[in-house]
């Protein structure tokens, strides 16, 4: 069999970075980041060949990355000379949404479509079932199955009784238009959502709710030639298969990430790495680093975001949790804002990915939403120590380090003079003028820098009033 990647939307963009973009290097580092995924995601272009079958295999969940999968196997089966596309399924389901997506690619689709639910053991459950009855031709292999696709939401418990009645009364509606446009059996494709019925291949065919069985894709295809049938729309197509070459449509390198980047988990703890980046840069400005993986990662979220419907409402807690941490770095407030920012956090990536619209649909993973919280806790506080214990220490640099320093007179000292500094030179004043006078060979001790001129007292006297020692400075 022939392999060929699909070919997903192509984005065509200029984008020129100033040579030396010195003020803005996140940015510049961003923008030639997501110029560089461009190039990446986009495959070459369908192009037509000889008569064949193509071939799309959908063994996965449905959802958004899944739609866009099989949108891009019927665009290309559309575009490159197939006589018909396959799709295989074996899937327990997914969310509503990309099943519908699914289900108007199929019945809009302007080339012949073959579901197949195959190999042995395989299912068409729940959502699958849609996509399986959307084609024209609906096919089982043996020891298949398909139905039970009363709606339920993402943990499997069934929906308020008014949602329920709405949904199921709803989706009754869209099996009942399909199975009477390609005249197969509507009560039985009805069962599937008002009682969760289940069909195996042999009862499936019997009531006529699919177009036929085979043993194999071979035995598939050899079935299915010089078959006449209708589109959705009424239009009429005849199948000429025999000894058709067969290509299998791969996933595009789009499609692959799109099904590890649309994952709600995924896309949450994305945004916590987002988070913590900027964290850091913000705690630390000028590192840079942090600063350009944060804004990429963030990028990369929202971008995943949109594909899960989200509540947008969630995200400005989410974005608040990241405000209250910078905050928290500039403010004494010994660590409550990072409290309330890990309160944020969880209560905003909650609502945020709440997939109560979608029934279906999956959810973030609460277990991972706390502990992730926690982690993202527990090096903010670190990062707080951290910046505590450096206000803390002693300055070891410059002219307050001087303070407290034990010098030794050079020139008398009364209440002017000249003192020794490691090794060097310096103007010396009392501190007070009730202080005795120095001489050459005493020892006193540094109380205060003022320009050129060091405040000392005798080494043995304590600081005096309003003077700093070096214990007060940070």
């Amino acid at each position: 069999m022939r392999a060929r990647r699909l070919s997903p939307i192509r984005f065509v963009s200029a984008l020129t970075v100033p040579p030396r973009a010195v003020t803005i290097p996140a940015l510049a580092t961003l923008f030639a980041a997501l110029v560089l995924i461009q190039s990446a995601l986009v495959a070459p272009e369908a192009r037509a060949t000889a008569p064949h079958v193509d071939v799309a295999a959908f063994n996965r969940g449905v959802d958004p990355a899944g739609a866009r999968y099989l949108k891009d196997a019927i665009q290309a089966a559309e575009s490159d000379g197939a006589s018909a596309l396959v799709i295989t399924i074996d899937t327990p389901g997914g969310d509503l949404d990309s099943m519908e997506t699914i289900v108007s690619a199929e019945l809009s689709a302007t080339i012949p479509i073959i579901s197949y639910v195959s190999p042995e053991a395989a299912q068409a459950a729940s959502a699958g079932s849609f996509i399986a009855l959307a084609a024209p031709v609906a096919a089982m292999g043996p020891n298949t199955r398909i139905g039970a696709a009363s709606p339920v939401d993402v943990s499997g418990a069934d929906l308020g009784a008014t949602l329920k009645a709405k949904v199921e009364q709803d989706l009754e509606a869209l099996v009942r238009s399909i199975q009477t446009d390609y005249h197969r059996n509507v009560t039985a494709a009805e069962a599937m959502i008002s009682n969760a019925a289940a069909y195996t291949d042999m009862e499936a065919m019997n009531d006529h709710l699919i177009t036929l069985q085979a043993s194999s894709l071979s035995d598939l295809l050899a079935r299915l030639d010089g078959y006449s049938g209708a589109y959705a729309n009424g239009r009429a197509f005849t199948l000429n298969l025999a000894g058709l070459p067969i290509q299998t449509l791969q996933p595009s390198l789009a499609n692959i990430l799109e099904t590890f980047f649309f994952d709600p988990t995924v896309l949450f703890i994305l945004f916590v790495i987002a988070a913590i980046c900027i964290y850091l840069e913000l705690a630390h400005p000028g590192a840079i680093v942090p600063g350009v993986i944060g804004a990429l990662t963030l990028v990369v979220f929202l971008i995943g975001s949109l594909s899960i419907s989200p509540n947008w409402g969630g995200l400005a807690l989410m974005l608040l949790a990241i405000a209250l941490l910078a905050i928290d770095t500039r403010a004494p407030t010994h660590g409550v804002l990072t409290v309330g920012a890990i309160i944020s956090l969880v209560a905003g990536s909650l609502i945020f990915f709440d997939t109560g619209p979608n029934p279906g649909a999956q959810g973030v993973n609460l277990y991972a939403v706390i502990g992730t919280a926690l982690g993202v806790g527990l090096i903010a506080l670190l990062v707080l120590r951290s910046i505590v214990a450096a206000q803390m220490r002693r300055v070891t640099t410059g002219a307050e380090s001087y303070i407290g320093q034990i010098v030794t007179v050079i020139e008398p000292v009364a209440p002017a003079g000249r003192v020794s500094l490691q090794g060097e030179n310096w103007a010396a004043r009392l501190d007070s003028s009730s202080v005795p006078p120095l001489p050459a060979g005493a020892h006193a001790r540094v109380t205060d820098v003022q320009g050129l001129t060091l405040i000392v007292a005798p080494a043995s006297a304590p600081a005096a009033p309003g003077k700093r020692d070096s214990r007060s400075h940070s």
